[in-house]
């Protein structure tokens, strides 16, 4: 059962008094306006994450993630009103030291035995340490990027490691800037879209855009 992410982004949500709907209805509705914007590289699941801590009961989010980015968006009922609300998040790579210790010995064997047949020699020396200081950096900076354990975040922080990252695998191009506020605005537009339409069944208000406006913290991470 995955916890509360650390990395939350943004978050919106809104309470309405004396009012009721179909939580698992709402997440389909959701789905649904998902599923026509027809969003490249899109998934789409259902997580539960616990009230407390262990043994205290789980509720279920439903999660539109792109990358290692997600809206993690919930509705539930509270009293005679409902709640709604969603947190875009980054999610941690999972199972982090367990896959760099397997790494870091799968490389060391296999350096080994490739090395080993060249004997003691200066050349198998220059070899060896070339692979250990040029090979380890570069596998561990691919898995990195590629969401397999570590965090960006992390990595950007160890000198001349990070600007090797960056330079490799992280650049700031508008492509990856313009793709992540495509992604977050395309996911708040379905939300929105939903949250308007069931108030609408209702009777009530349509919330405008200043009701609808996120509590931002540092979205420009999500790139």
């Amino acid at each position: 059962m995955p916890q509360t992410p650390d990395g939350v982004l943004s978050n919106w949500h809104t309470f309405f008094e004396d009012f009721s709907t179909s939580t698992q209805e709402f997440y389909a509705a959701v789905e649904e306006a998902v599923a026509r914007r027809n969003l490249p590289e899109i998934k789409i699941s259902r997580v539960l994450f616990s009230e407390r801590g262990i043994g205290s009961p789980a509720r279920e989010y439903l999660r539109v993630s792109w990358h290692r980015v997600a809206f993690d968006i919930c509705s539930a009922p509270y009293g005679v009103g409902h709640f709604f609300s969603w947190w875009l998040t980054k999610i941690p790579a999972k199972y982090g030291l367990f896959k760099m210790t397997t790494l870091l010995l799968a490389y060391a064997f296999t350096l080994a035995t490739l090395i080993s047949p060249a004997g003691h020699s200066f050349f198998a020396a220059v070899l060896y340490f070339t692979a250990l200081f040029l090979g380890v950096p570069l596998i561990l900076l691919i898995c990195v990027a590629k969401g397999y354990f570590g965090d960006e975040e992390w990595v950007l922080s160890v000198p001349v490691l990070g600007t090797l990252y960056t330079f490799l695998f992280n650049p700031v191009t508008y492509y990856r800037l313009d793709s992540a506020m495509m992604f977050r605005d395309s996911i708040r537009a379905a939300v929105n879209e939903v949250i308007n339409d069931v108030r609408q069944e209702k009777g009530l208000r349509l919330l405008g855009d200043e009701d609808l406006l996120p509590d931002v913290r540092e979205e420009k991470k999500a790139g």
